[in-house]
């Protein structure tokens, strides 16, 4: 009789509450994306965060204030791709963003 070793099991649940996508993969390394202060007009920052993110607008004026006052703005973190993706889209529309590994 073959008794089956226990990481052969089919409850994967362990994993995924690990990070990992698949049992035989590494988790995804996170990356912050910060918005920075830029001298457009405010409205404008606000609706290209929610059109690049797809927050509501009291989420995109919350980011939009914050990089206005601080500085920067912590908008999402994500993987590396994403992150990336996000960053090319704030600058077609001229706004100033980074990643950072988080």
């Amino acid at each position: 009789m073959f008794i089956r070793p226990a990481f052969w099991r089919n409850d994967r649940s362990g994993l995924l509450a690990r990070g990992y996508t698949h049992s035989h993969s590494l988790p995804l390394r996170r990356f912050k994306v910060l918005l920075h202060r830029t001298d457009q007009n405010l409205v404008s920052v606000a609706r290209a965060v929610m059109e690049v993110t797809r927050f509501g607008s009291a989420e995109a004026e919350y980011r939009m204030w914050e990089a206005h006052h601080r500085g920067s703005s912590l908008v999402l973190v994500t993987h590396l791709e994403k992150a990336e993706l996000v960053v090319e889209q704030f600058a077609l529309r001229g706004l100033p963003a980074s990643i950072e590994p988080a």
